[in-house]
This record gives structure tokens, sequence and C-alpha cells, in this order.
């Protein structure tokens, strides 16, 4: 990654993902995908920014990342672009509410749905993530940091949040007082 690539914005990806889906189709793939991340922020959560790469989960593996190559070519993104790096921080758990994003005959996209990203951005904590929160508090209606802790051990019932992230989430509801 480097600062020169361009950004993806909400139409840009859905550019990218039409182009995705025309080339698994001139292949006879169908493919799954499964964004996180400021992918799915602005995808589903309408948050209107734009995002370096998408964090994603896919199946087939191969034909998708060979289609992806191909699409980064045709539109001058970085090849990396679509790319499942981010996926050791998903939840083994299953997404039943993940809602669609995309939809071609070839190719179906969904986003995390806001619970699992709430709880992944609980577990980063990062400076970049409260903006996030507050979108995904106010999309599921919670009133408390302990609505959001509760989802991340129904979410990642192996993981704890630390002192530190607790805090920042506390933050994060009183910043919306």
């Amino acid at each position: 990654m480097n600062e020169s690539d361009p950004l993806l914005d909400r139409e840009l990806l859905g550019q990218a993902f039409a182009a995705l889906g025309q080339r698994l189709e001139r292949h006879n793939v169908r493919a799954d995908i499964y964004v996180f991340g400021g992918a799915a922020m602005i995808l589903a959560y309408g948050v209107d920014r734009a995002t370096r790469d998408v964090d994603a989960v896919f199946n087939p593996d191969g034909p998708v990342l060979e289609a992806a190559a191909e699409v980064a070519e045709a539109l001058a993104l970085p090849r990396w672009w679509l790319n499942s790096q981010a996926s050791v921080y998903l939840s083994t758990a299953e997404d039943g509410d993940a809602p669609p994003v995309f939809d071609h005959p070839f190719l179906r996209v969904q986003a995390a749905s806001p619970r699992h990203l709430v709880a992944m951005k609980a577990l980063a904590a990062r400076a970049q993530d409260r903006e996030d929160l507050h979108v995904l508090i106010d999309h599921l209606g919670l009133t408390s940091p302990q609505e959001v802790f509760a989802i991340v051990q129904e979410v990642f019932p192996e993981e704890r949040l630390s002192a530190r992230k607790q805090l920042m989430i506390e933050d994060v509801f009183l910043a919306r007082e």
C-alpha cells in the first residue's frame, strides 16, 4: 500500500464489483464475498468515505483472486484491492444477518452485520473505529456500553475487552450525550 493508490469510494466499489461479476461470468464461476471493515461501512451503513482496500473472505478463493487481479488492471486499482489479509480478525460465529450489498448472477457480496462490526470495532478500538461505532450504535439503537460488551461476548466469546477498550467504548457513549 502506498499513498498514491486510489481510494475506493461507494461508486468505485460498485464499478469494481460489477467488473468482478462480469469476469466471473466469463469464466462461468459463481462466487460469494463477505466484506467487513471500511468497505462494509461504506456499502451497507452509508458512511461517506473511501477505503484503500476491501477486507473480505470469498469463495472460491483462486478464481476470485484471479478475476480481482484482472479488475485491478482494468480499473487501475492496486492488485490487492480485494484481499483476505484481515480475515484472521473475523469471528467464527455465523453471521446470519449479513446484508446483501451487491448482486450479480455470478457474484453475491454481503457485508458484515452491524452486530459483528460492532464487536470487531470494539475489539480493535482504534481511533478511526470511533466514528464507525457511533454509526453502528445508532443503527442498532444501543443505549449503553454494556450492550456493546454483551455483543462482543456473543460474537467473540473467547475474547475479552481490555480496560482501555472498555473505556473507549464508554467514551463513545459519553460523547453522544
